[in-house]
């Protein structure tokens, strides 16, 4: 380390070499607001890497008019002092509050790190430096506890969470107000920091001070301990929640399916896990509640349906859980299950016939047979001399039966599909294909007994049922 390097600059320098919290040979965003931490962390990064490219960003809120001016100048004279190159960004909170309807709070946090994100590709940094601290982990913790949240969230906040990273997380407010001191170095003092209709304020000013003088002095550190603790364990059950998620979860083009027989025997702790990542890999935020119904419905023996945000579907078929969106509409209220109906289609000889509504073409073709067509992966063969022409699509109606190829008998449609775990939102994907009032095939899937290739068999008709991918 360089001669002369203080206490909290080898503190810093060591947890953001041991972390590998950035590549010094690439630029680093550098959020700056004005205050004792935000400035601390700009000189203690000039310090430390002045061969780095730095890159000082004061994002306006637009909320202190009154302050911001002010702010912004001192944050571009502390940048220029630093040889950081500076940027200013605004932002309309009050806008996004009013239009995703969240809280002012969330409003800003969402808006500046989409800005520093920007700002971040734009000059191919590897990382945006933000100024928390050891108090603001403690406040953080507090914070999650009172809102409601699992070992997860009480964990805390990371040292790194993809492109933002927090070199001052160790570090407490009083020792960077000092190292300012020392260094006689100025900073700012935010007013909204003393409006208590923010929680956070609430907690930094109120709840934490009485917890101290009342319950326990050295409350900061029992928090930070119980969420270094929380964050060990949490890193245990993701590592084993991830395993149990790759080998119990499938996707099925827009929809994901959790097998329950090996989900119910995971613990309690994994299954929620499992529901909870579902959830937010489907861009639906859970809640306790509607995870609880999850358990409820992966228990049950019934068919049953769950209404998640975003108009996420949850839906209980067989022996899987079910989880897709029948509306591209965010606030879809309607059912799970949204038939994707087509006007029945005539078939009047070996052609291409697409069908929009599904996104597919039934393709027909005849050929002499020959038993290598017997080995072709994803055909079905019918015996042209059983049918005529014209042959017709179109959906199954309910309790229609056909003769499976070789089942012993008949067989409702809708029970074949049960047994062959085809769920309620995959059905309209396989048409029935019909010679006259007859069922020759479910498209894709079988064709009827009485239509199978016999040794008598001349002339075959060859159905294939494609996705517009393999259309050629």
């Amino acid at each position: 380390m360089a001669f002369g390097m203080n206490d909290l600059q080898k503190r810093v320098k060591n947890l953001i070499t041991s972390s590998s919290l950035f590549q010094e040979n690439t630029p680093v965003i550098i959020a700056v607001s004005g205050g004792a931490d935000s400035i601390s962390l700009l000189h203690l990064f000039s310090a430390l890497f002045p061969a780095t490219k730095r890159i000082a960003v004061y994002v306006d809120h637009g909320l202190r008019p009154l302050e911001t001016e002010a702010e912004k100048k001192m944050v571009q004279d502390q940048a220029k002092a630093c040889s950081a190159h500076f940027e200013s960004l605004t932002i309309d909170v009050r806008g996004e509050q009013q239009s995703k309807s969240c809280s002012l709070e969330e409003a800003a946090r969402t808006l500046r790190y989409q800005a520093l994100e920007t700002v971040r590709i734009s000059h191919g940094a590897s990382a945006i430096a933000v100024g928390h601290t050891a108090d603001d982990q403690a406040e953080e913790v507090l914070l999650r506890l009172i809102r409601g949240s699992g070992s997860r969230g009480l964990s805390g906040m990371d040292l790194q969470n993809g492109s933002i990273i927090r070199p001052l997380l160790h570090e407490t407010k009083a020792a960077l107000l000092s190292y300012l001191k020392e260094q006689n170095i100025s900073h700012c003092q935010d007013s909204s920091n003393l409006d208590t209709r923010f929680l956070r304020n609430r907690i930094r000013l109120d709840l934490l001070p009485r917890l101290e003088k009342e319950y326990n002095e050295s409350i900061r550190q029992t928090l930070l301990q119980t969420a270094a603790i929380l964050k060990d364990e949490d890193k245990l059950l993701e590592e084993q929640t991830k395993r149990a998620y790759q080998k119990l979860v499938s996707q099925k083009q827009e929809m994901l399916s959790l097998s329950l027989p090996g989900f119910l025997q995971e613990p309690k702790a994994i299954q929620r896990r499992i529901l909870d990542k579902i959830c937010w890999d489907m861009g639906s935020k859970p809640s306790y509640k509607k995870i609880e119904s999850l358990l409820a419905v992966a228990v049950s023996q019934t068919r049953k349906e769950i209404h998640l945000s975003s108009g996420l579907r949850a839906i209980r078929e067989a022996q899987s859980l079910l989880f897709h969106r029948p509306s591209l509409k965010n606030g879809y209220r309607g059912p799970a299950v949204i038939e994707k109906s087509f006007p029945p289609i005539t078939v009047y000889g070996p052609g291409k016939y697409p069908i929009g509504e599904l996104g597919r073409t039934l393709l027909v073709r005849k050929l002499l047979f020959s038993s290598e067509l017997l080995e072709t992966p994803g055909i079905q063969l019918i015996d042209a001399d059983t049918v005529d022409f014209p042959l017709f699509v179109r959906h199954a109606h309910e309790g229609e039966t056909f003769h499976p190829l070789g089942a012993p008998g008949k067989k409702k449609i809708s029970r074949f599909f049960s047994d062959h775990k085809i769920s309620a939102m995959e059905r309209d994907q396989y048409p029935l294909i019909l010679s006259g009032q007859k069922v020759v095939a479910i498209a894709g899937l079988r064709i009827a007994h009485e239509y199978r290739i016999t040794e008598k068999t001349n002339h075959v008709l060859i159905l294939h049922w494609l996705m517009p991918q393999t259309v050629s």
